[in-house]
């Protein structure tokens, strides 16, 4: 999943069949259980930029404490979250990370 992040990989329809943007989250099955959360709950994701709504996937690859979103999926708009910066080499924007709160809002 880490490889599909969805900017080529989207054009690959095996990858979208195997694994397409489903709008969930991914977190450790610990946080999700931490949190009282299922695969069938909804999420509030807040920053200080916004808050988004999402649903929920427990992921064992996802490390203890952070949660995952494929960056170039943005359905939920994730990406509204981030504060955007640019790398001074490249020029490229860099909105790979931020600290979000998480509420459970459903299920």
């Amino acid at each position: 999943m880490l490889y599909h992040s969805g900017k080529m990989s989207t054009r690959a329809s095996g990858l979208i069949n195997i694994e397409p943007n489903n709008g969930r989250i991914r977190m450790h099955p610990s946080d999700v259980e931490r949190l009282g959360l299922s695969d069938q709950s909804t999420i509030r994701l807040t920053s200080q930029q916004g808050s988004v709504q999402a649903g929920v996937k427990a992921d064992p690859d996802i490390q203890v404490g952070s949660c995952f979103f494929p960056e170039h999926f943005n359905e939920p708009a994730v990406k509204d979250l981030m504060t955007v910066e640019v790398d001074t080499v490249t020029g490229v924007p860099y909105f790979k990370s931020t600290r979000v709160k998480i509420e459970k809002v459903g299920a």
